[in-house]
């Protein structure tokens, strides 16, 4: 079987050579955000990660994303975070396209690799940190999570598409 691969973002920074012309577009109803714009000139840091880079695909404001962000993360070697989430009602899920993390998860850690997906609970104690020598890509999905009556809230797992 060949290894399946993910996009992830190019970052670095764009030859002086290269014609911009890629833009995204916002609408009341969608986004469109073109890869070319997934440069280093568009990253962002989040508070409590080390050796960290995070485009923002998505995230809640007034006419678009209100109910969730969606970040994509590269994460150096040795970097990561051990406060990751610093809203404890959001629930979470990463999915991994490149490079190795480690993910502990009430203690417990769980190597991912690509393809690897993680479902954490609202008030789950986790950190992610990046031991392998070359950098890790991978999605975070965060959105709050609203409980239902007479449904308990499913407890955190990890798992990989290669598995199912």
């Amino acid at each position: 079987m060949t290894e399946r691969t993910y996009a992830s973002p190019p970052g670095g920074l764009p030859p002086q050579s290269d014609l911009l012309t890629g833009r995204a577009v916002f609408t009341e109803a969608y986004a469109v955000i073109p890869a070319g714009t997934m440069r280093d000139i568009t990253v962002t840091a989040l508070p409590f990660w080390t050796e960290t880079k995070v485009w923002v695909i998505a995230r809640p404001m007034t006419g678009f994303a209100e109910t969730f962000s969606h970040y994509i993360v590269e994460v150096a070697p040795g970097g990561g975070s051990t406060h990751p989430e610093t809203n404890p009602e959001a629930q979470a899920a990463l999915f991994v396209t490149e490079g190795q993390i480690v993910v502990t998860i009430d203690g417990q850690p769980h190597r991912m690799s690509p393809g690897g997906y993680a479902w954490l609970p609202p008030g789950c104690d986790w950190t992610l940190e990046n031991q392998a020598p070359s950098q890790a890509v991978f999605h975070w999905i965060r959105k709050r999570y609203i409980e239902v009556d007479g449904i308990e809230t499913p407890a955190a797992f990890v798992t990989n598409e290669r598995d199912h």
